[in-house]
Order: structure tokens, then C-alpha cells, then sequence
């Protein structure tokens, strides 16, 4: 990528931060500035009874389909939530991936 700061301005600031980073080039300043870390993606979760809510259903369903296979779900330290992507399946008229 072509970057849009001028010359002098790069230099400018590689020369205030050399004393705190003597390895400093400007290509290395671009290269920093220009970083985009990969996000991670983190996925959705439903408590139960939402999880009965978005799909119509009452709590004790929603725990059968759990226990049965038919619904997946996440167990986070004795909480039990399910992942939206399930839910959303389900109301596509797939079948969720236990």
C-alpha cells in the first residue's frame, strides 16, 4: 500500500521516536501503521430462554432438544447457552449441527 504521509513527515516522526526505538525505519513506521489484526470472531450465544423465545418454544423443549442432540450448546462454567448460528438454522428450516 502507498502510503499518504509525505516524506518529511515520516522522517520527522522516525527521528522523535528513535530514541525510544533505535531500530526504527521508516518502512518499519509505515508497516506499524498500516497493521490490521485479524479479529477474531467470537460467536453468539443465547441463554435458554431466549433461546425458547426466538424459536417459539418453551424451556423445557429447548433442554430436551439439548440433551437429545438435536440443539448444541455451550457450557460455560455450569451455564448452559446456545449459539445463535444454531438457532438461526433451525428458523431456516435446517437442521442444527449438535
Amino acid at each position: 500500500m502507498e502510503s499518504k504521509i509525505p516524506e518529511s513527515t515520516l522522517s520527522m516522526a522516525v527521528g522523535m521516536l528513535m530514541p525510544y526505538r533505535p531500530d526504527l525505519t521508516p518502512e518499519r513506521l509505515l508497516a506499524a501503521i498500516d497493521f490490521e489484526p485479524e479479529t477474531e470472531v467470537v460467536e453468539s450465544l443465547y441463554t435458554v430462554p431466549e433461546a425458547a423465545k426466538a424459536l417459539s418454544l418453551s424451556v423445557p423443549t429447548i433442554n430436551r432438544m439439548m440433551r437429545d442432540g438435536q440443539l448444541p450448546k455451550r457450557k460455560i462454567r455450569g451455564a448452559v447457552r446456545v449459539p445463535r448460528s444454531a438457532i438461526a438454522d433451525i428458523l431456516a428450516g435446517k437442521e442444527a449441527a449438535a
